[in-house]
């Protein structure tokens, strides 16, 4: 019998451990599709790395920091390291795109180039995301990820990811400002936000209150309802379910745990409130769920449509 665990590796801060294709080299790409009858879907979540998509087909809707923006074919979205992000494709739409996460460690090849190129554009009051497409200077990082996807070299490939890297960030580095160093509200703010969506996602399995969510903020319930909205556009009890339901979607699909284990592991007080719950969210049964998408990645869920009806 698996044990219920997180699929998802995270450090401490539950900052992502991105699963690179070669555990050596920094790096992973992907170039998935899925049909109209899938949603491809990840939650909120935050890692170290830096995030390039590029929309071949249909569309995705992203939410970086709060801000919902929807990218379609032809568009892309490149988001900076350790921002709250999220993103979906549209029910009853095929989607494919180009999926490209590096670490900046692969950037950093020294001391000097990391204090002076790097580290500024990462921090906290730098862009939390820049948005692609073929009509301004993002067309150069547009070009790069076609170029790697569609004709690297498998001999070669790691150091076209490197050079190709180096050539978006300079593009960056020549567009975007250098930011002031000094905390202003709204980073602080993303602070107090991850700091209670962490509590939440370190006791999602047991009985937790809006006031201690507001606590691991440390801040009072109103405001810790306004970040809850501001951030994720739900209120922190939504949020909490949400959480549990993706939780859950990750046993049903890397486990054989039973529908009742997996409900009380993902923090619900019976099989029937969880059930009712998921179907509620999700439009159909745990066990249809099961059946209709066990052994999926990771990094994704696969949502069926919801019932007309």
């Amino acid at each position: 019998m698996t044990k219920a665990r997180d699929i998802i590796t995270t450090r401490s801060d539950r900052s992502q451990i991105v699963e690179y294709n070669n555990p050596l080299f920094e790096c992973f790409a992907s170039n998935p599709y899925f049909a109209a009858n899938k949603t491809y879907h990840i939650t909120e979540h935050w890692h170290e790395d830096l995030e390039c998509f590029y929309i071949i087909d249909g569309e995705i809707k992203y939410n970086v920091n709060g801000k919902t923006i929807v990218l379609h074919a032809g568009e892309g979205i490149f988001v900076n390291s350790r921002r709250i992000h999220s993103n979906h494709s549209t029910p009853g739409k095929s989607c494919a795109f180009y999926c490209a996460i590096i670490h900046p460690s692969l950037l950093s090849h020294s001391k000097y180039i990391e204090q002076t190129y790097i580290a500024p554009l990462l921090h906290p009051n730098s862009f939390d995301y820049i948005l692609l497409n073929r009509n301004d200077w993002t067309n150069v990082i547009v070009d790069e990820i076609e170029k790697l996807f569609e004709d690297s070299d498998p001999k070669t490939v790691e150091l076209e990811i490197l050079a190709a890297s180096c050539k978006i960030w300079t593009a960056i580095y020549k567009h975007v400002e250098i930011p002031s160093i000094p905390a202003e509200p709204s980073s602080l703010k993303i602070g107090t936000f991850k700091s209670m969506m962490l509590f939440i996602q370190e006791h999602y399995m047991d009985k937790i209150s809006l006031e201690s969510i507001a606590a691991a903020g440390n801040v009072g319930i109103t405001l810790c309802a306004k970040l809850f909205k501001k951030y994720v556009s739900k209120t922190p009890g939504e949020y909490l379910i949400y959480y549990r339901i993706q939780k859950s979607i990750e046993l049903l699909t890397k486990t054989d745990l039973s529908i009742t284990e997996i409900g009380y592991a993902t923090g619900f007080a019976s099989a029937s409130h969880y059930s009712k719950t998921f179907h509620d969210m999700m439009g159909c049964t745990p066990l249809k769920y099961r059946n209709a998408n066990s052994k999926n990645g990771f990094d994704y869920c696969l949502i069926p449509q919801k019932s007309s009806k």
